[in-house]
Parts: structure tokens; sequence; C-alpha cells
């Protein structure tokens, strides 16, 4: 099944950058960066990323079917050392079947995110996204939540609408 699903989101990536190459110009007439670049970017980073990650699925598929053994996914001896010096689960650092509720969750968060964009703006739907997020994962630091909440959204508001002058939805507040 991971195999399948990496395969899907490899063949997605492709189509991602694929789509952004014959919609969005790549370079302007003077010869700076056009709105396609940064998209083609985040295109090819997909593309390797999905294709590493498809190939070592395929790899471990094909070790279960070369030797009948189902690996067994533990945590990484560094990451359970530094879970158990901060009192957490090492086992939650990897990850797993039992949160797949966590998953659905922040998926959730995203759609809803997507939703208000428009409606709201690009800054505060994601001051309103990371406020949810952290709040639901994070609860026990509501002051560092509250600074990341802040400090997030205005970086990239200001790295994307400022520095590199994109379009974003403008809400009421004009932000």
């Amino acid at each position: 099944m991971k195999k399948w699903f990496a395969a899907g989101l490899l063949a997605l990536a492709i189509g991602y950058t694929v789509y952004g190459l014959h919609t969005l110009t790549l370079v302007t007439s003077s010869g700076r960066p056009a709105a396609g670049f940064f998209p083609l970017l985040i295109g090819v980073l997909l593309i390797v990323s999905c294709t590493v990650n498809l190939w070592g699925d395929v790899r471990e598929w094909l070790e279960e079917k070369r030797t009948g053994i189902v690996p067994v996914h533990q945590a990484d001896p560094e990451a359970e050392a530094k879970a158990d010096a901060l009192g957490v689960d090492a086992h939650a650092i990897d990850g797993g079947p039992e949160f797949g509720r966590d998953v659905l969750i922040v998926f959730l968060y995203i759609c809803g995110f997507v939703a208000i964009m428009n409606v709201v703006g690009a800054f505060l739907a994601m001051l309103a996204f990371m406020l949810v997020y952290l709040f639901t994962f994070n609860r026990a630091h509501p002051v560092s939540n509250a600074i990341y909440a802040l400090a997030l959204p205005a970086s990239l508001y200001g790295l994307f609408k400022i520095l590199l002058n994109a379009s974003l939805p403008v809400g009421p507040l004009g932000l």
C-alpha cells in the first residue's frame, strides 16, 4: 500500500510541475524570475523527494518479497534517547497507525485554511490555522504557541507580499 501511495504522490508532483510549466511564465522579458519560477522550484523538489520516498518503499517491498519477512519499523536509537530525555514516547516521533486521527485533524485544518483564505485574507487565515493547529497539538505551551502563531504568518506575509510582491488573498482588514 505504501508504494502505491508514494507512486500516487509522485504522479501528483509530476502533474503539478508539468501544469506549472505550461501555464506559468518562468522568466520575464527583462530576464528576471517570473510567477512560474517558484512553483517550478517547488515542483522539482517535490519530484525529487517523492522519487526518493518511492524508491525506498519499492526496495522495502522487494526485500519483503525476497525474504518473506515483514520489516518492523522502530524508532531510531538516537531519536529514542532524545525522547527519553524529553520524557515523551519515542514511538510518537515515528508516527504509525495509531496517529490516523491526528492526520485526519491536520487534513481538516488544512481544508479549513484553504476555505477561509479568500474570505478573511492570507494573513488572517495563516494566523487562524497556526493558532488552531498549535493549540490542538501543543496545549502545554500557550505562550510559545502564540509567538509562533504570530511570527510564522508575519514572516511568510513579509516574504511573499512585501519582498516578492506576490499576490495573496486580501481580507477585510487589507492584509
